[in-house]
């Protein structure tokens, strides 16, 4: 069969260590190259890509956002008394996501990446790690943003955990993982945030994924 007539589907939970390498591969040839039949929203491709006769399978997510309920804890959270409970409680456990983890050993961004056999990212996933960290130094004394930090940093977890860190342990491509991280976790949070009246750009949130990775939240294997 020649590389024109190639077939590749990527599914959710299939073990594809092959695939990207097959479709950079299939992409470096010379050819036309056409995109048909694809919805692609905010760069996001949701359902398939067709590259020519490549076909990939991407998975779907619907993931509801709620921007009134971020809009009411940020409105609480501004209203409460530096003393009130619940206030205290928002600072700890976002004191908790932005200090390093204290059940296991804090190895840095670079050690888990590596170890993850993930180096090819380093470099990105450093500036973006330092960007999300500046942001976060910079407005975690206001009180609007401690709540979009503290939702949106307790979501990032929630979703890595369920959506992203089984991808990984099942051998899914990085074209899939990628897609998923941008579909469960960047764009939904990202308009969520918006939605609610705050400002969180996407490539801040993605930072945060780091940010998260380098204090030991996050786990990529």
């Amino acid at each position: 069969m020649s590389d024109n007539n190639k077939q590749i589907a990527i599914v959710a939970g299939t073990k594809s260590n092959d695939i990207s390498a097959e479709l950079a591969k299939y992409l470096a040839a010379p050819r036309s190259l056409s995109i048909a039949d694809n919805e692609v929203i905010n760069n996001t491709v949701y359902g398939s890509m067709n590259f020519g006769t490549t076909h990939i399978e991407l998975p779907k997510y619907e993931i509801k956002l709620n921007p009134e309920g971020l809009a009411k804890l940020i409105e609480n959270h501004n209203r409460l008394k530096d003393d009130d409970p619940m206030y205290l409680l928002v600072l700890d456990e976002l004191q908790s996501r932005i200090r390093d983890e204290e059940s296991r050993p804090v190895i840095g961004l670079a050690a888990k990446l590596n170890d993850a056999n993930r180096s090819q990212y380093l470099d990105e996933a450093r500036i973006a790690n330092q960007k999300a960290a500046k942001m976060i130094a910079k407005y975690e004394g206001f009180r609007s943003y401690q709540a979009i930090f503290y939702h949106v940093l307790g979501l990032i977890l929630t979703r890595f955990n369920h959506h992203v860190l089984p991808l990984i342990r099942t051998g899914a491509s990085d074209i899939e993982i990628k897609h998923t991280i941008n579909s469960v976790i960047i764009e939904p949070l990202h308009q969520e945030v918006l939605q609610a009246g705050g400002i969180l750009s996407s490539e801040i949130i993605d930072g945060m994924i780091y940010f998260l990775t380098d204090k030991c939240h996050v786990e990529w294997k």
